[in-house]
């Protein structure tokens, strides 16, 4: 239902009336499965949420979400306040395709996604490499887990996570963990964790005063005073097939310059729980993943 609501969104104008399908054409951005619901509500209703009105307020571990509000404001400020629509995407590997198919418009990515690829077409930067830091998640009540102080403690244990999330895939090989498991969703993340089958996750830090995150019931808490840092970049990728792409990502680059002016995209970052200021002095796992500029090194 989810779905169609959205298809069905792409084809209404003001006042209900249905548009032939050339007018008015919105630019498309794949969701993934489990946040549609929550984007679809701020498409609906930009003031459905605070974080939705210009991320005034948390948002409670939707990362489509904040790159939904992140790409509608920074295409408003580069002066193209289209209709931004989401569709439904089982996962990230398949959000890509539907932007190299055309399928799809534009999705936000590590630039490593998009390099040599001749199908898209990428932004500047909104998220600088190195800038970007996710928690070791896991129970709170696994003391070799909440014990862990250094990359050598974290090395004997075991963790999950979706190979379709490439990034923090390799960062986890990169660390060496001794038992890493794949799955293909997040609620399997969480379950595997809750079943003491992999002792942590990374996620990113929820903006609530006890970091906590939460799915289908099950509650995580980070590593306190350690972090991992995301050694890549993050632009927007934009379909060539769309026949305003150039113009697509001249409005993005317009915009991004802008909102990071006015401090709006590091707003949206923080209260999307992407940058949290209560994390700034932890321990950085992986620095020999960066160098002294946040640069990715492997």
């Amino acid at each position: 239902m989810l779905q169609a609501g959205f298809a069905v969104a792409v084809m209404l104008v003001g006042g209900g009336a249905v548009a032939p399908a050339h007018a008015d054409h919105p630019i498309i951005m794949p969701v993934r499965s489990d946040d549609l619901a929550g984007v679809q509500k701020c498409y609906d209703d930009p003031q459905s949420s605070a974080f939705c009105d210009k991320c005034a307020g948390p948002n409670n571990y939707n990362p489509s979400l904040t790159n939904y509000v992140i790409l509608r404001e920074t295409l408003k400020a580069g002066g193209m306040p289209v209709r931004l629509v989401g569709i439904d995407s089982p996962n990230s590997a398949r959000s890509r395709l539907m932007v190299e198919t055309g399928v799809a418009t534009v999705k936000a990515d590590w630039d490593f996604n998009m390099d040599g690829n001749n199908q898209l077409l990428k932004s500047d930067p909104f998220i600088e490499a190195g800038l970007l830091f996710k928690g070791l998640y896991g129970l709170a009540d696994n003391e070799a887990l909440q014990k862990a102080a250094d990359i050598g403690d974290v090395k004997d244990l075991s963790a999950v996570m979706n190979p379709n999330w490439r990034l923090d895939w390799q960062v986890l090989q990169a660390m060496e963990i001794t038992d890493l498991y794949p799955v293909s969703t997040k609620s399997q993340m969480f379950r595997l964790v809750a079943r003491h089958r992999a002792d942590f996750t990374l996620l990113e830090f929820s903006p609530r005063p006890d970091l906590m995150q939460e799915y289908d019931g099950i509650k995580l808490v980070p590593v306190v005073g350690v972090k991992v840092a995301m050694p890549n970049a993050q632009h927007f990728m934009v379909s060539r097939k769309s026949p305003r792409a150039q113009e697509i990502v001249a409005a993005l680059n317009r915009g991004l310059q802008i909102l990071k002016q006015t401090g709006l995209i590091s707003q949206c970052l923080a209260q999307g729980g992407l940058v949290n200021a209560s994390t700034r002095d932890w321990q950085v796992l992986n620095t020999r993943d960066l160098d002294g500029n946040g640069q990715r090194l492997f």
